[in-house]
C-alpha cells in the first residue's frame, strides 16, 4: 500500500511539473490588447508579433526569373515555382498600422509585409487582395504571390507575459518604536 501512495505521489508531482509548461506562451492579439497598448502610450511598432499558423506564399516563375528568386524553387509539372514559408510562431514586427489593420513583416527587406485585418471577433487575421478557392492573392516583395490553403487561418499573436504583468509597487515598512517620554 505504501508503494502505491509513493507511485501516486510521484505521478502528481510529475504532472505538476509538466502541466505549467503546457500553458500557452502566446495569445491571440485582439483589439482589446491593442487598446491597452495604445492607452499605455506604447508604440505598436515595438510589439513583437507571431503568426498562429504557417503561411505559405507561392508564385509561378519563368526560367529567367529562377535565378533571382528569393524563396525555395521547385520544378513542378514543367513549371518553376517559388515558395516562401513562414513557419508557425515566426516573429514579426508591425511596419504600418491603421485603425483596423496591421502590416507585419516577418523578414527584412522592402515591401515584404503581409496585411492583417481586424475580424468581427476583434482579432487580426491575414488578409489578401482577393480570395478564390482558399487561395489568397497578395503583393509581397513587389511581386504577386498566392497564399496557399491553410494560410487563411493565420492570426497575429503576442507573448502572454508582455501584456498581463501586474503593475505592482512594493516596499518594506521599516517599523516604528515607542518613544518613551524624556527620550528624543
Amino acid at each position: 500500500m505504501k508503494r502505491f501512495f509513493c507511485f501516486v505521489s510521484a505521478i502528481i508531482l510529475l504532472l505538476g511539473l509538466i502541466l505549467p509548461g503546457c500553458s500557452p506562451k502566446t495569445i491571440i492579439f485582439t483589439q482589446q490588447i491593442r487598446q491597452k497598448v495604445e492607452s499605455d502610450s506604447l508604440n505598436i511598432n515595438e510589439v513583437q508579433f507571431y503568426n498562429s499558423h504557417p503561411i505559405v506564399l507561392q508564385r509561378n516563375l519563368t526560367y529567367d526569373e529562377t535565378k533571382i528568386a528569393s524563396g525555395t524553387i521547385r520544378f513542378e509539372n514543367g513549371r518553376y515555382i517559388e515558395i516562401i514559408q513562414i513557419k508557425k510562431g515566426t516573429p514579426g514586427v508591425c511596419e504600418k498600422a491603421t485603425h483596423n489593420s496591421l502590416d507585419v513583416a516577418f523578414e527584412a527587406g522592402d515591401n515584404r509585409i503581409l496585411k492583417f485585418v481586424m475580424t468581427p471577433e476583434k482579432n487580426y487575421k491575414i488578409s489578401a487582395i482577393e480570395w478564390k478557392d482558399r487561395f489568397g492573392k497578395v503583393t509581397y516583395d513587389s511581386l504577386t504571390y498566392y497564399l496557399k490553403p491553410g494560410s487563411e487561418k493565420a492570426l497575429l499573436k503576442v507573448k502572454k507575459d508582455h501584456f498581463f504583468k501586474l503593475d505592482k509597487k512594493e516596499r518594506i515598512a521599516s517599523g516604528r518604536k515607542v518613544i518613551a517620554k524624556g527620550e528624543n
